[in-house]
């Protein structure tokens, strides 16, 4: 493994199997992320047995908030969950720009259930990884971690993490990580949290593609890793390309 990218909607891309053959040529690995339990089933299929590919089951709470994600659908996330070692995209997001009022309640009710279940059932020598969205609401997640006890059981990532200096001290405390990609580098508080972040805690990403049923390469992703890599390793001073995989393959074990 040359690049890991801990965030990339794989399923996304239309081509999703040839950017998963083509990945070995750049030593690339993914966390590949769903944001429905039924594209997660779809993508199962897909890119089964894909080398470099972890596939993880998510539902997201954009999905949740707009009802695209019924409680059916998250009853099928429940079901297939202790089976499964990879999650996300899960999570909360609280911002009126992205969901509409009065959908907290269902968000924190969904997630909650998928936590829980993931805590009560990582394997303590292979624990699940799990990919987490928290606009808005890292406070919030973060009480849904401690109380499933998920945060203990699992290795939780918080990706392209935008909350406060505080809540960013309060989950590295709590021993999860952060996946930052060129887009959150691009502004002042990703680099600045770039910087602050342990050095163990810290993974690469790149949330691709932009949207849905898309053409797209290996090509691109590895790009788009290695200009994050580059402007992450000015803002700290340190290889950060050598050191993202060393956690990402830690993470893996």
């Amino acid at each position: 493994m040359r690049l890991f990218d801990a965030h990339v909607h794989l399923d996304f891309y239309a081509n999703a199997p040839q950017v998963a053959a083509q990945a070995q040529e750049f030593g690339l690995s993914f966390l590949a992320c769903t944001v429905t339990p039924a594209g997660y089933l779809c993508a199962a299929q897909e890119l089964a047995d894909a080398p470099g590919v972890h596939l993880a089951a998510g539902a997201h709470p954009w999905w949740i908030a707009d009802g695209r994600i019924a409680e059916k659908d998250v009853d099928t996330l429940v079901s297939i969950l202790p089976e499964l070692r990879f999650v996300g995209e899960v999570g909360l997001d609280f911002s009126p720009a992205h969901v509409g009022e009065g959908t907290q309640r269902a968000q924190v009710s969904a997630f909650e259930r998928i936590m829980r279940i993931c805590a009560e059932t990582s394997d303590p020598s292979c624990s699940k990884i799990v990919s987490i969205h928290s606009v808005r609401s890292t406070d919030v997640v973060l009480d849904v971690l401690e109380r499933t006890g998920a945060v203990r059981s699992c290795r939780c990532i918080f990706h392209w993490f935008s909350g406060r200096p505080e809540e960013l001290w309060r989950a590295a405390r709590m021993g999860c990580h952060f996946s930052f990609g060129e887009h959150s580098l691009a502004t002042r508080r990703g680099r600045e949290y770039v910087r602050e972040v342990p050095s163990e805690l810290l993974l690469t990403e790149t949330d691709l593609p932009a949207g849905e049923k898309v053409l797209g390469s290996a090509q691109e992703i590895a790009s788009s890793l290695e200009r994050a890599i580059s402007k992450a390793s000015e803002v700290r001073g340190e290889d950060v390309g050598a050191l993202a995989v060393s956690n990402a393959t830690a993470l893996l074990a």
